[in-house]
């Protein structure tokens, strides 16, 4: 089995490095690297260069900057197998990820596998372990309402594209929204529906590495509300798609509320006093809220204050 890794990069040339050596470490080497450089004017060209030099199975592409998703999505299109699997230029993986991914596939046919991704917050914190037959062979295949509700808990699986082993085709047939801030919890309801068979390891195998800096951990501008469109179109894509569940539901709901909080701060260490326009996207049905067993009572409590009084909310919090 052959897989395209795409790796979009800008502006990185300090930490490409680790992410590419952490693919040369794979205990299962039958892939190719697809480098996109999205417009970078640090040393991340050059370096993509040196790469794609030095190793055949390394590509680089360069283009004007588009963002993630753009970048994302010409990666894909220049991809030369049928099944892709994203890296962030300054995330790295375990050794066996791919061989996992790959046994994963093969003994269940799966078109879109999900793994655990694992937060660090510095590099070469590689795991010792070593992958065991039941690791692959003791999983099964999942609905897409199971799937969807365990990346919304983001648990045991995240909304993140990162991790995740897909059939080319579902990419192609819906891309990363170009221009949005969290482009994967936008897309990851439609990318679910599309896929027949989906199988979800509780193996950690991503090193995604908290930087400085990065999008969505950045000072609040208005793209931050691009969380609440993201809420908003899997809610859609439930309604048509989906078969309605409780659980789906407060999973959806949970998300919205937590994630939204998490918005509604970074509005507030920016300085900013008018959330007149936040009470009205966090709002959601009191009944459901007060039954979200997904939820606990510090979190409904904090919603209620905040839609009585954001003022409020800001003096307590």
């Amino acid at each position: 089995m052959f897989i395209s890794i795409v790796v979009p990069v800008y502006n990185i040339a300090d930490y490409l490095h680790y992410a590419i050596d952490s693919l040369l470490k794979q205990t299962y080497q039958n892939f190719e690297v697809i480098l996109v450089n999205d417009g970078s004017t640090d040393d991340s060209p050059r370096l993509c260069e040196d790469y794609a030099r030095e190793y055949e199975n390394i590509h680089v592409f360069h283009k004007e900057n588009g963002g993630l998703s753009d970048a994302r999505n010409f990666g894909v299109t220049k991809a030369n197998s049928d099944w892709i699997f994203f890296l962030d230029p300054d995330d790295y993986l375990e050794d066996y990820t791919l061989e996992l991914i790959v046994k994963i596939q093969e003994i269940h046919q799966a078109d879109l596998i999900s793994t655990k991704v694992k937060a660090t917050s510095k590099y070469d914190d590689y795991s010792s372990y070593h992958l065991k037959q039941s690791d692959y062979e003791s999983l099964s295949v999942v609905t897409k309402e199971k799937a969807l509700e365990l990346m919304l808990d983001d648990k045991v699986a995240t909304v993140s594209a990162c991790a995740k082993l897909y059939k080319k085709s579902i990419l192609e047939r819906v891309p990363f929204p170009v221009g949005k801030i969290y482009e994967d919890f936008y897309v990851v309801g439609e990318h679910l529906a599309l896929a027949e068979r989906i199988v979800i390891s509780p193996l950690e195998t991503y090193n995604y590495y908290r930087r400085e800096g990065s999008i969505v951990r950045s000072t609040f501008t208005e793209k931050r509300y691009d969380f609440f469109k993201a809420v908003a179109k899997n809610e859609e894509v439930v309604k048509r798609e989906y078969i309605q569940s409780p659980e789906l539901k407060q999973a959806l709901q949970a998300k919205k509320l937590l994630g939204g909080f998490v918005v509604i701060g970074a509005k507030a260490d920016s300085g900013l006093k008018d959330f007149s326009k936040d009470k009205e996207l966090l709002k959601v049905e009191m009944s459901e809220l007060l039954k979200n067993s997904k939820l606990s009572w510090k979190v409904k409590l904090k919603y209620l204050v905040f839609m009585f009084s954001p003022k409020l909310y800001l003096l307590l919090r």
